[in-house]
């Protein structure tokens, strides 16, 4: 009798728990589609930046989630302070209580990010040190740190425009 209660418990149990972890992962699977825009899609590398930064819009994360935007560099693209294969955090937000959530770079990770600007004692950027991210298709990505959920887009960096004489 009590070696079938330790083999009821030893079945049982486990088969609960995993039984509840695949319900999880189902709801995870089979919740809402997470989406993100990069505003605007289509940029080139200018001061005006600073003061009209890129931006994001996202939704189908969890409601009150914090959210992490990422721009994923491509191989052979090396930056200061990040080894390879990693990507940089260019914005963070929280959801709202839908799942969506808007956000925009700060200054610092423009600056940082896309012109790889070298800093001054004072901790003002150095524009001679700068060393800006060639033009390209940049991917990003924005990831719920609760649901894992993934929303993907693009963010076209182009030469600026030529000067006219």
């Amino acid at each position: 009798m009590r070696i079938s209660k330790i083999i009821m418990l030893c079945v049982i149990i486990p088969g609960l728990v995993l039984g509840a972890m695949s319900c999880e992962t189902l709801k995870s699977l089979t919740g809402p589609k997470a989406t993100l825009d990069v505003i605007p899609a289509e940029i080139f590398l200018s001061p005006a930046l600073i003061k009209k930064p890129v931006a994001f819009k996202g939704t189908g994360f969890e409601p009150k989630e914090m959210i992490s935007v990422e721009m994923v560099l491509p191989p052979g693209l090396k930056m200061k302070g990040i080894n390879e294969g990693e990507d940089v955090g260019i914005a963070v937000a929280t959801a709202d209580e839908k799942g969506n959530f808007d956000a925009v770079m700060k200054p610092t990770a423009t600056l940082n990010w896309f012109f790889q600007v070298g800093w001054t004692p004072l901790l003002r950027p150095n524009f001679k040190e700068a060393k800006p991210i060639p033009p390209g298709v940049y991917t990003i990505n924005a990831t719920g740190l609760f649901s894992d959920r993934v929303a993907t887009s693009t963010l076209k960096i182009v030469p600026p425009p030529k000067k006219k004489k």
